[in-house]
């Protein structure tokens, strides 16, 4: 049985057709076969520690990707005739059954690598991050890749009593040998919302980090160029996992756990698309956007320019000449 049967057809809102104004929902391709990219949704929320909501992301962030235009005028670049895209919809999800949403999203993004599709993940929760990154990993035939993770926490809990949270993604992928430490980039890490045990864990395990009073004082290009350094090296590629609370609460109050200081919309915009067109760019999942908790439709809005950066970095590397 393909791991494609968990999926169900995206929950697509009408763009009104007009010539004259191609919009990211007219590229949209009904079968993978040529895609380059593949957008998936996982609306599960059930690991978070805190505030919910995410569930709710993968439809709201489609609605708003879908209505935005192909040509994006800062580069230049029209998507049409540039980016092939396919989405796939949303995986079946089970949200009593923390164990069995793992398997299928590790099952259908392990497909999705095979078939050269570049994933863009819409979660979900963070606790996500565990079966998407070890299903790329297989999708790969168990290549080494590494991760930037955009995030305000280390997300390196240990599992209490074997439970499963949006905190302790990474530590499993640490622990069980997916991912090593030297191959994982965290930017954007704050003040107040860490512990000292887990930043002492990502210390032992080699885990570079970039805290967000960092890209403060750098440029965002700079920022990108030293977590490729370091996700690259050694590896076959590398994938761009983005937790929401990475961004100060002015630009994204829809996540579960906002902090003050965060990162700006532009910082963020600016390391995917420079990222984003890099050749061993894997994919990127986008994290804990809580649509209930923002009614004004800011984070879901960030959201969405982020997806967007990611596949204009994407065509930008498909660009002939």
């Amino acid at each position: 049985m393909s791991p494609f049967t968990w999926l169900r057809p995206p929950d697509q809102s009408p763009v009104p057709p007009d010539p004259h104004d191609v919009r990211i929902a007219d590229l949209i391709q009904a079968d993978p076969v040529g895609a380059h990219v593949a957008l998936i949704g996982i609306p599960f929320d059930t690991t978070v520690i805190g505030r919910r909501g995410a569930r709710e992301a993968p439809a709201a962030i489609r609605r708003a990707l879908y209505r935005m235009t192909a040509f994006d005028l800062e580069s230049g670049l029209d998507l049409a005739g540039t980016l092939r895209l396919v989405d796939l919809g949303d995986i079946a999800v089970v949200h009593t059954d923390v164990h069995e949403t793992h398997r299928r999203v590790t099952a259908v993004v392990a497909e999705a690598v095979r078939q050269g599709l570049r994933p863009l993940v819409l979660g979900g929760d963070h606790g996500l991050s565990y079966a998407t990154i070890r299903g790329v990993r297989e999708g790969l035939g168990g290549k080494p890749i590494g991760v930037i993770q955009l995030d305000a926490h280390h997300d390196l809990r240990a599992p209490l009593e074997g439970e499963i949270t949006s905190g302790t993604p990474f530590r499993r992928l640490l622990e069980e040998g997916i991912l090593q430490g030297p191959h994982l980039v965290q930017i954007g890490l704050l003040g107040g919302r860490n512990s000292r045990a887990y930043h002492e864990v990502a210390r032992q395990h080699g885990v570079h980090m970039i805290p967000a009073a960092r890209v403060h004082a750098a440029d965002p290009a700079s920022i990108a160029q030293t977590a490729l350094a370091h996700a690259a090296a050694g590896t076959f590629g590398f994938w761009i996992s983005l937790d929401m609370d990475v961004f100060d609460p002015a630009y994204a109050p829809g996540v579960s756990a906002p902090g003050p200081g965060g990162l700006t919309a532009f910082q963020g915009l600016a390391m995917v698309r420079w990222l984003a067109a890099h050749p061993a760019c894997l994919g990127m999942e986008l994290m804990e956007t809580a649509p209930p908790l923002d009614p004004e439709g800011r984070t879901v809005a960030l959201a969405a320019a982020l997806a967007y950066q990611f596949l204009v970095g994407q065509g930008r590397l498909r660009q002939p000449g």
